[in-house]
């Protein structure tokens, strides 16, 4: 009998703690003391925010928003950066290696690890800065997106989707919503086994379907099994070595 009781507390003690993280992650605030609200986005940090320097960041993340079909006037996003490792890490749970993430079917709350706002940037999981045109408006824009992609279809559809139709097109609108051409021009350059290179290739093959087959986004997001045959299209002579 007593195990019994011992093993019911532990399982309680799991239950509860489990419980109290799922409602950080609902109510972030308190462990961020900054703020800053610009337009529709509320910035919350665990360090000082440079306000000019992020209120142009945070207008041109919502510029590059605001040019995709499947933008929502009057949504509000809210943004969690966590300069601190550990608070990352709490966040971040066993997504830590990525440079942000949005958890689109809680309330949507987005977290980035350590930034260098002054200068436009985000550090990656090795340390160093996010190089190239991985600029932190660009993370803003391209979690920001995945909200609207939530909200663009039936919630239950959203966790069933594959990894690089919703990444492409957050990526897409991220850089901009630029041409086929552009974003094909510059996947031939990025490094190959990067994660870089992975998110050119499938912005790039986005790109193509919305702008060469002239197919809409809500119509992408069901070709998800076709994947070879559009990197074929898409990227000719690349090699379909990354899929999730």
């Amino acid at each position: 009998m007593k195990v019994l009781i011992l093993i019911g507390k532990v399982i309680f003690g799991i239950v509860f703690l489990g419980l109290i993280y799922i409602l950080t992650l609902f109510f972030p605030q308190p462990f961020f003391k900054n703020k800053l609200t610009v337009g529709e986005v509320t910035v919350y940090s665990d360090e000082d925010i440079p306000t000019i320097k992020m209120t142009e960041i945070l207008t041109t993340a919502q510029e590059r928003v605001r040019k995709s079909v499947i933008y929502k006037k009057g949504v509000k996003q809210n943004i969690f950066v966590a300069n601190n490792i550990w608070r990352w890490r709490y966040f971040s749970n066993r997504l830590s290696q990525v440079g942000g993430l949005n958890y689109v079917i809680l309330t949507h709350p987005i977290f980035l690890r350590k930034v260098d706002i002054e200068n436009n940037r985000l550090d990656g999981n090795s340390g160093k800065v996010a190089a190239g045109d991985r600029t932190l408006d660009y993370f803003i824009a391209h979690e920001m997106t995945h909200t609207l992609e939530f909200q663009s279809m039936d919630w239950y559809k959203y966790p069933f989707q594959t990894n690089w139709v919703l990444e492409g097109y957050c990526d897409y609108v991220a850089h901009d919503s630029k041409s086929h051409e552009e974003y094909l021009d510059h996947y031939i350059n990025v490094a190959e086994n990067t994660g870089a290179k992975y998110y050119s290739r499938a912005r790039t093959m986005v790109a193509y379907l919305l702008e060469n087959e002239k197919i809409n986004i809500s119509d992408i997001w069901n070709k998800t099994n076709d994947y070879d045959s559009i990197l074929k299209l898409a990227i000719p002579n690349d090699k379909p070595n990354i899929v999730n």
